[in-house]
């Protein structure tokens, strides 16, 4: 079936007004043209759809039946589109992401609610979860875009960098690095390790720091949760090395943390989406909002604007 949008639009104005003069002036066409799109409607349908006098036109019963049914189409389809164009001038629609624990926590309320005042038709299916489940997710297209740390070559992905982590030595109040104002690296050897187990995306770059400084670290335990790393710290289970986003704040009274040094090293954190998918426009005003908010900082500032 070969009937088109437009010669709709023509058979319906005729309709419209009874005349196809009156009609080509009412869609800015030329007479000519209506009649020839009502005889192309006609000859495709195989049915007559208008009596046709030298005073008159006049809808036979098949045309009275086309107008019913193309009007509510045309209603149908133009409310689709308005709805279409609300979603991207308005920016209204659900945005699909994963990220981290730890970015969920730190990053994702001053997001929400700078996108909230600005973008109030902007809702948010966020689900937190560890580093490589994130990179996954992307990568099978599940979800919009991801945030995650660590080292990243998907080659499906779109990957960009937001900012910086540094790690932190945490301890205990009572502990002997916690009465100097930081730690090297070097000293981690003389101590028992906690740890986040490998489905964090920063384990790896602390094993190749320690490795690259010929750091012989005595791992006692590893665990997935950071909650549970800082529950056998506040033990005095040993130290931990961990990024500031999920260290203890300064306030907790058991637990405090030191810049760790020789050298100073930061996890970065990364954006990132399929290279073949666009962002839809809800999704495309966070991923913006996140750079305006977070972007090329580091994590101590992050923290302050999400306190």
């Amino acid at each position: 079936m070969n009937v088109g949008l437009r010669q709709l639009k023509v058979f319906l104005a005729v309709a419209k007004h009874g005349s196809f003069s009156r009609a080509a002036e009412d869609i800015g066409s030329s007479q000519s043209a209506v009649s020839l799109a009502i005889r192309q409607v006609e000859a495709e349908l195989g049915v007559k759809l208008l009596d046709r006098t030298t005073r008159q036109v006049r809808l036979t019963p098949v045309g009275e039946t086309l107008v019913a049914t193309g009007s509510r189409l045309l209603n149908e389809l133009d409310t689709v589109l308005r709805e279409l164009r609300d979603i991207g001038v308005q920016h209204r629609g659900t945005v699909s992401m994963a990220c981290v624990p730890s970015i969920a926590r730190s990053l994702m309320p001053k997001c929400i609610e700078h996108c909230t005042a600005k973008w109030p038709n902007v809702s948010f299916a966020i689900e937190d979860v560890a580093a490589k489940e994130v990179v996954q997710k992307a990568v099978r297209g599940e979800i919009e875009f991801g945030m995650s740390s660590g080292l990243l070559s998907e080659s499906e992905l779109e990957i960009h960098q937001l900012m910086t982590d540094p790690f932190l030595l945490v301890c205990r109040r009572d502990d002997v690095f916690a009465g100097r104002k930081s730690v090297a690296w070097a000293q981690l050897g003389e101590r028992h390790l906690v740890m986040l187990n490998n489905t964090s995306g920063s384990r790896q770059q602390i094993v190749d720091t320690l490795t690259r400084l010929e750091i012989r670290a005595d791992i006692a335990l590893e665990l997935a949760q950071p909650s549970s790393v800082l529950g056998m710290v506040e033990a005095g289970l040993g130290v931990a090395v961990m990024p500031e986003m999920v260290a203890p704040y300064p306030s907790h009274p058991t637990l405090t943390t030191r810049p760790l040094t020789r050298p100073v090293t930061s996890r970065n954190i990364l954006l990132f989406k399929r290279k073949d998918r666009s962002l839809s426009p809800a999704a495309q005003v966070v991923w913006q909002a996140l750079y305006e908010l977070f972007g090329n900082r580091k994590s101590q500032s992050a923290k302050s604007l999400s306190a």
